[in-house]
């Protein structure tokens, strides 16, 4: 009944726009534009599509917004068949011409490509049409417009980049790969801000991901196969709902900056330590995936003890994010199909925001497949090895961080057992610019140790802006005693929570109480460096100043 009333009100809407004429047009394009990604919503947008009288008696530019919607909604026959009439009826209109040129590209029909292009250069500039089309210098308009559409041989000389793209779709489905038998589409309300899946239980083929990379349709992966094995996982880390409103989330802006690039450092540095290759997607909503992939299968039950692993060590120090493994179950139970997640690239059908892998070089759709194309996923082995590892409690260290905590062990120590400070030397590692208030928390801590000049040095010569004596005449106006928690949280947050530190004994808690050597009792009396005043101190000079034009080359 219901569906016989949407149906019955749709129907009203465009019957109105035609009894008015032209003037409500523009109405209907926009009623399409916002119409929900479900069943509804793509009967409306098929039976606006299917009305010649309101696409015909719309600008060109408005033509393509109509074009994309249909597109969107999968509806490419209907697209075709308008830009077909576009540009018929407005040849000179070259971005009609490159709309079409490139749907067919996607849609891989590639005798329609061809003779289209023929068409097309008799009215858009060949340099022009290279630039679309990544075609050759050869004069195609002697071919005339009843080129054999068998002639496929001679696409791959005019559109070079088609095979190319090809074999990075192909990557693509072999690194982030599911269950074969079924995946997922997306579906979303915009206005109630909902969203949800259903199932497609079929195999997914390279017309879907195509369709998924052009923001058609939004697909994910069911992880755990038939046997309750997996060749992917996924630590999903999102925006706790406390930080979700609008008004908090701009209150605690720098707290949800400052807990991310902790998060991503952490995890990135855990599993290159660990030999597990992975990928970081901001994941188009409210925060990110890491993806795992493998060589070939492995059981669920070893990838979620790995991967959870990293996670338990990373959760506690977080208050902003929260942080899930999947898939989330052993094994399959009865017909159930598991857990599953969203493709990378594509977007959320909520936000409407495309997803994008991190250190790709750029968020442009060639440079992310290339990215994942040149990925080599890690074999199964090494997923096995790490998971008895983590059944022993075993710790893997990686070997830069090895390294590092043996040069500087008070800082290692207290990037690990203080979030706080240890979210600030993410960001010092990253060379982002520290807040004054971030700046005073290190100096009012780090200072008072033995070593503190020299490493207040180490961790501010990242920055571009370093300036050495500006820096020592800071350290030299340290007084009193370190910064305690409750002062530190208040500084970073603008709230006081609940710290998650504990030590034992009473005593005034602050961060160099996680340092064994420090001798508590004389804490008053630790001296601060105020400048260099003996051989020491010109040498950490020296290597500070190498350590900057290493990096500068």
């Amino acid at each position: 009944m219901k569906t016989e009333m949407n149906d019955m009100k749709q129907t009203a809407i465009i019957r109105k726009a035609d009894r008015h004429g032209n003037r409500d047009w523009s109405l209907l394009l926009g009623r399409m534009e916002s119409a929900p990604f479900d069943h509804e919503g793509r009967s409306f947008v098929e039976k606006a599509g299917a009305n010649p009288a309101f696409w015909k008696s719309l600008a060109p530019g408005d033509v393509l917004r109509c074009v994309r919607v249909l597109q969107q909604h999968g509806l490419h026959d209907v697209s075709v068949e308008i830009m077909e009439w576009l540009v018929s009826e407005h040849p000179d209109f070259e971005a009609g011409w490159r709309e079409y040129l490139e749907s067919l590209l996607l849609l891989g029909r590639r005798g329609e490509l061809l003779k289209l292009r023929a068409r097309a250069a008799r009215h858009v500039p060949e340099d022009v049409l290279r630039q679309w089309t990544g075609a050759d210098s050869r004069n195609l308009d002697h071919a005339g417009p009843d080129i054999d559409q068998g002639a496929d041989a001679d696409v791959s000389a005019p559109f070079a980049d088609l095979r190319r793209e090809e074999r990075a779709i192909s990557a693509y489905m072999n690194i982030f790969s599911g269950r074969r038998d079924v995946f997922a589409r997306q579906w979303a309300d915009r206005e109630a801000q909902r969203q949800g899946y259903v199932p497609v239980r079929r195999p997914m083929t390279m017309e879907d991901v195509r369709d998924h990379l052009a923001g058609r349709r939004t697909y994910g992966i069911y992880l755990l196969d038939g046997d309750s094995t997996v060749r992917t996982g996924v630590i999903d880390i999102d925006l706790a709902a406390p930080f979700r409103d609008t008004a908090k989330m701009k209150k605690n802006r720098e707290m949800i900056r400052r807990e991310a690039e902790y998060i991503l450092k952490r995890i990135a540095d855990m599993a290159s330590g660990q030999r597990v290759k992975f990928m970081a997607e901001a994941s188009g909503g409210k925060g990110y995936h890491f993806w795992f992939p493998v060589s070939g299968p492995v059981p669920a039950a070893e990838m979620r003890s790995v991967l959870q692993g990293m996670v338990d060590q990373v959760k506690g120090d977080v208050r902003c994010f929260g942080m899930e493994v999947f898939p989330k179950q052993d094994r399959l139970g009865g017909k159930g199909l598991g857990n599953l997640v969203k493709l990378p690239l594509g977007i959320h059908r909520v936000t409407g925001k495309q997803s994008w892998l991190l250190g790709a070089g750029g968020r442009a759709l060639s440079a992310q497949l290339d990215f994942v194309a040149g990925f080599t996923p890690a074999a199964p082995e090494v997923v096995r090895e790490l998971a008895v590892r983590s059944s022993r409690a075993e710790v893997v260290i990686h070997p830069r961080h090895a390294a590092w905590a043996k040069e500087y062990p008070e800082l290692a120590a207290l990037e690990v057992k203080c979030p706080m400070l240890g979210q600030l030397f993410a960001s010092l590692k990253a060379s982002r610019t520290l807040s004054t208030r971030e700046e005073k928390v290190l100096l009012g801590t780090l200072s008072h140790l033995p070593q503190g000049r020299r490493l207040l040095h180490h961790l501010f010569s990242r920055l571009p802006e370093y300036n050495a004596p500006l820096l020592d005449y800071r350290i030299s106006r340290v007084r009193g005693t370190p910064l305690g928690c409750r002062r530190i949280h208040s500084l970073l947050e603008n709230t006081v929570s609940d710290m998650p530190c504990r030590f034992d004994g009473h005593g005034y808690p602050h961060p160099l109480r996680h340092l064994p050597q420090y001798d508590q009792k004389g804490e008053g009396d630790m001296p601060v460096s105020q400048r260099v005043v003996n051989l020491e101190g010109a040498i950490e000079n020296l290597r500070t100043a190498l350590r900057m034009v290493e990096r500068f080359l």
